[in-house]
C-alpha cells in the first residue's frame, strides 16, 4: 500500500506571510495600543420659570440670577450640562434621586430639603414675605366702619356709657342736696350727673358742673383715674382699627393666625414654613394662580419668596397687589445636589471665587436690587 504524505508549505512562504503581518500592523510591533479617552458625561440640570431667578426667552434659552450664576460656576469648574425644563413639583425628587445633578432655579435650604439631600454654599439670603391686595380710599372706610362697628367694640362702647352714668349718678346723689348743679330731681339731677363725668371721661371739664362735698369730691377724683384708663383702652382700641383699615388687616405672622385663608405654591418653602406653624393655607399649582385667587379674593394672602413676589407685584397690569413689609421667615438660597455628591466641594470654591467677584455683585443688583442681603 501507499503511504500519503502531508504537504508542507515551503518555509519561504512561512516567513513571508509573518513579515507582512509585521507591517500591516505597526503599532502591534513598536508600541503597546492605547485605549481611547472617556468623554466627559453631560450632566442635567433641572430649571422651571421663576423670575428673576431663571426667566426663558423666546428663543428657548435661559437667563436669570441663579441660571447666569449656575453658568459661571460650571464654566469654571469645567462641567458639560444641558439645562432642562421640569415642572417644579418634580425637581427635588429627581435631584435627591440622582436623575439631575442640580437645579438652576432658586431653592432654599430648608431643614426639611437638608435631610434628603446636599446643598452648595448659599448665594442669597433673603426671606418669605406676605402679599395682600391693596385697598382702596372706598375700601378703607368701608373697613374702618366695620371695624368700628363690631360686636367687640359695641361692647366696649357701652361699657364706657354705663360705668359714666353709674359715675354720674353717684355723684348726683352725694351732692343732690347741697349743689345747685345737680338738682334733687332724678330725672334731671341723674341727667346732670352723666353730664359731669362725660365731660371729665373726656378730659374737656368745663367746669359748669362741679362737686363740692367731701365724698363727691374723692368719687370725682376717682372717676378721674378711672377714666383716664377707660379713655387710654379706647383710644389704643381706634388706633388699632385704623391701622388696620389703612395697611390691611394683615401686616405680619400673627395676622396669618387669625383664621384668615392664605395661599402659597406647591412643594415650596413656604408650604413648608405654613404647615410647620399650623397655618391653614391653600396649594396652588404657580404663583400666577396664587397671585390670581388674591385678586378675587379666594384668599386673603399669599406666602412666597420676597423677591419673587415683588418682582409680580411691580408688573402687575392691575396694581392690586402690595407687600408688607419685611420678612416672616428668613431663607439661604443655594443649588440642591443628590446626597455626597462629588460636585459640592467643586462646586463651593467655584462659589467661593464667584460670590467674591464684581462680576456677581453687578449681576446680582441688575436682578434683584441693591436691597437684596447678600
Amino acid at each position: 500500500m501507499r503511504r500519503k504524505t502531508r504537504e508542507r508549505a515551503p518555509s519561504g512562504v512561512v516567513h513571508l506571510a509573518f513579515w507582512g503581518l509585521l507591517l500591516a500592523c505597526p503599532a502591534i510591533a513598536d508600541e503597546p495600543q492605547r485605549q481611547p479617552e472617556p468623554q466627559q458625561k453631560q450632566l442635567v440640570v433641572a430649571v422651571y420659570e421663576a423670575p428673576p431667578w431663571s426667566m426663558k426667552h423666546a428663543d428657548g434659552s435661559w437667563h436669570g440670577v441663579t441660571v447666569d450664576l449656575w453658568n459661571a460656576l460650571a464654566a469654571d469648574v469645567g462641567l458639560a450640562y444641558r439645562l432642562e425644563e421640569v415642572p417644579v413639583g418634580q425637581i427635588l425628587d429627581g435631584v435627591a434621586s440622582g436623575r439631575f445633578a442640580t437645579s438652576a432655579g432658586p431653592w432654599a435650604a430648608t431643614v426639611e430639603r437638608q435631610q434628603v439631600m446636599d446643598f452648595t454654599h448659599s448665594y442669597v439670603t433673603t426671606g418669605l414675605s406676605i402679599a395682600i391686595r391693596r385697598t382702596n380710599d372706598r375700601d378703607r372706610w368701608i373697613s374702618l366702619i366695620t371695624a368700628l362697628t363690631t360686636p367687640t367694640a359695641l361692647k366696649l362702647y357701652l361699657g364706657i356709657a354705663l360705668l359714666t352714668l353709674v359715675a354720674g349718678s353717684v355723684v348726683w346723689w352725694l351732692e343732690r342736696r347741697h349743689n345747685p348743679h345737680f338738682p334733687a330731681r332724678p330725672l334731671p339731677g341723674v341727667g346732670a350727673g352723666f353730664w359731669w363725668a362725660g365731660v371729665t371721661t373726656a378730659g374737656v371739664g368745663y367746669g359748669d358742673k362741679v362737686p363740692i362735698t367731701l365724698w363727691g369730691r374723692a368719687v370725682a377724683l376717682f372717676w378721674m383715674l378711672v377714666s383716664l384708663v377707660m379713655i387710654t383702652a379706647l383710644i389704643g382700641f381706634v388706633t388699632a382699627r385704623l391701622a388696620v383699615a389703612e395697611i390691611g388687616e394683615i401686616h405680619g405672622i400673627a395676622g396669618l393666625r387669625r383664621g384668615l385663608t392664605v395661599g402659597t405654591v406647591a412643594t415650596s418653602a413656604s408650604a413648608d414654613f405654613l404647615r410647620r406653624e399650623d397655618i391653614p393655607h391653600r396649594i396652588y399649582a404657580s404663583l400666577p394662580d396664587a397671585l390670581g385667587a388674591l385678586r378675587t379674593g379666594e384668599v386673603r394672602a399669599v406666602v412666597y419668596g420676597n423677591v419673587i413676589l415683588r418682582y409680580y407685584a411691580q408688573r402687575d397690569p392691575t396694581q392690586s397687589l402690595e407687600i408688607v413689609p419685611g420678612v416672616i421667615e428668613p431663607q439661604s438660597y443655594a443649588f440642591p445636589l443628590p446626597d455626597r455628591s462629588p460636585l459640592r466641594e467643586p462646586l463651593n470654591q467655584a462659589m467661593r471665587r464667584a460670590i467674591a467677584s464684581p462680576g456677581w455683585r453687578d449681576l446680582a443688583d441688575r436682578y434683584l436690587g441693591s436691597d437684596t442681603s447678600r
